[in-house]
């Protein structure tokens, strides 16, 4: 799986250099100064929240795409540690985050539950999950995501792997996405916000 990941990642930009909107909108509602982007590729999100003054930790399991990441900090003349890691083998700060952001981290269906509950983990007591990923009905559309329908978010999977913490904002809903080659055109999402108690 990671060399399919480094061979797409060959390509710059595949997603896009921009942060995500949902991402820009959440962040800046968050209060604290570290965060965590899980699987977070060549950094669009991660350089973004650095250049807005947050402490930035980001892990991807493709090196092609960390390389790309310390190379976009770099250009934008802020720090992102970023670390090549497996998501199960990953240990982050010792004290934790204020923010974990989840964008498109999906996983395969026999892993997924582990890999939500060491995302929730991550989280400092007060600390803020921003999620965004395709939803079932995206099966459907050829704008991204994976082709296993199994990978793909519910609201009520998402309410069951994260029943620990407190749920304040979840939805699907259709948008046009314009994320460099392999997210673009109408898109079936869904989006969550949650903390930790």
């Amino acid at each position: 799986m990671h060399r399919f990941w480094d061979e797409r990642y060959a390509e710059e930009g595949v997603y896009g250099r921009e942060p995500g909107p949902f991402w820009v909108e959440q962040l800046a509602l968050c209060k604290g100064n570290r965060v965590l982007l899980p699987c977070e590729g060549e950094g669009r999100n991660a350089v973004w929240a650095a250049q807005q003054g947050w402490t930035v930790d980001a892990f991807d399991g493709s090196r092609v795409a960390v390389e790309t990441c310390k190379r976009w900090a770099s250009a934008a003349g802020v720090e992102v540690q970023a670390f090549h890691s497996d998501a199960f083998e990953f240990t982050g700060h010792a004290d934790g985050y204020d923010v974990v952001g989840l964008f498109y981290a999906h996983m395969p269906p026999d892993l997924r539950a582990d890999f939500h509950a060491r995302a929730a983990r991550w989280l400092k007591p007060g600390g803020t999950l921003i999620l965004e990923g395709f939803n079932p009905q995206q099966i459907n559309r050829d704008s991204g995501g994976p082709s296993n329908p199994e990978m793909l978010f519910s609201e009520s999977m998402l309410r069951s792997d994260f029943s620990n913490l407190a749920i304040h904002y979840l939805t699907t809903r259709l948008v046009e996405l314009n994320e460099g080659p392999y997210h673009q055109g109408p898109a079936e999402i869904i989006r969550m916000v949650a903390s930790r108690s």
